[in-house]
């Protein structure tokens, strides 16, 4: 096959196609991609990539590209997805980028290969989905407040001594409305998340003390289940910048989860470290674990590996712990093993590096 035939067969699809050199520099970019981005292929031949997504909208950042970021010298070994966001004045386009090395005949590395895929219709879609559960949680949220709140009266001897018989029933349904709640109060803080209207407010935060006061709360939790809370925090550990209220919340998701999973008489440990780039918090359990067919899977919405000791979640706090450190730009992740317990782990960037 000839390069001519080569070149028609990459204008004909449509997904935007663009090919890199070992400086960044143009070596190919498809009739698609001169379509969407209104270029003219002949003119960028041999120029630096970098101005082809140029933003003219200040809102988007073009760091979010690996165009940007990566160099292909250095990471050209590495493969990547993510999605991106460009303007062309007019309009937001929603991009799907995957970059992968790219190799001439006899293996040598000669550059990157960038793939961009509209997903403007599929968020679109999404943002409909995310406001409609919005919209129905909020409404289911007011009468299940107005319930619990009827049943803690009762509970309370407000209305008179109740039977033996009503007062299991209610007990019943005051446990029956606390779960809903806690599910419509996780469902509302995800479609937020994901619609993008979360908003972090960043300030300079010792974690070790986030940690502690996260803790403080849980240690009730712990001692019912007749669980041991210990914490091993490094000396000298730098400060984050990072949502207060948003850690904690990250913290107590993962600190109950991993009391809830564990045995009688068990430990769940929390760390700090920390090292040049990243303040790094672990919180290891002695539970059943995880097998490794569901490690993949375990930060997905309504998703509970493994079976837990004491009540069942709504299967959505890991998928907002996820959410909330990748808000700010840390990395979360699990080590497991079934029968040997489970290890969570997060860390988040020092301040010198939140912009990279």
């Amino acid at each position: 096959m000839n390069d001519s035939s080569s070149t028609s067969i990459l204008d004909s699809l449509t997904s935007g196609i663009l090919a890199v050199d070992l400086d960044s520099r143009v070596l190919f970019v498809s009739a698609a991609l001169c379509l969407r981005l209104g270029i003219d292929r002949d003119s960028w031949l041999g120029k630096p990539a970098s101005g082809l997504f140029c933003p003219k909208n200040p809102r988007i950042s073009a760091k979010r590209s690996a165009l940007y970021r990566l160099d292909p010298r250095r990471d050209g070994a590495r493969s990547e997805y993510r999605e991106i966001e460009w303007s062309d004045g007019n309009r937001i386009m929603h991009l799907r980028e995957d970059s992968s090395p790219l190799f001439d005949k006899a293996g040598k590395l000669i550059g990157r290969l960038f793939a961009y895929h509209d997903l403007s219709w599929e968020k679109t879609v999404d943002q409909m989905k995310s406001e409609f559960i919005s919209v129905a949680s909020h409404e289911l949220r007011t009468p299940m407040t107005s319930i619990k709140g009827s049943v803690d009266l009762i509970l309370g001897g407000c209305v008179g001594e109740v039977s033996p018989e009503a007062l299991e029933l209610l007990e019943v349904a005051h446990s029956a409305c606390d779960r809903m709640i806690r599910l419509i109060n996780n469902i509302l803080d995800l479609s937020k998340i994901e619609a993008g209207q979360i908003q972090l407010r960043l300030e300079m935060i010792d974690l070790a003390d986030v940690i502690e006061r996260s803790l403080r709360p849980l240690h009730s939790l712990a001692g019912q289940a007749e669980i041991s809370l210990k914490h091993n925090f490094a000396s000298g550990l730098p400060r984050v910048e990072a949502d207060r209220d948003r850690i904690e919340q990250v913290i107590t998701n993962l600190v109950s989860n991993a009391i809830k999973f564990s045995p009688a008489k068990g430990v769940v440990e929390i760390s700090l470290t920390a090292d040049n780039e990243w303040v790094r918090c672990s919180v290891s359990d002695q539970g059943c674990g995880i097998a490794e067919k569901d490690l993949g899977r375990i930060f997905g919405k309504f998703q509970q590996a493994g079976m837990p000791q004491r009540g069942a979640g709504t299967g959505l706090g890991l998928a907002i712990t996820y959410a909330l450190v990748t808000e700010h730009k840390g990395k979360i992740w699990v080590d497991s093993q079934v029968g040997e317990g489970s290890c969570f782990a997060f860390c988040l960037p020092l301040a010198s590096r939140r912009d990279r």
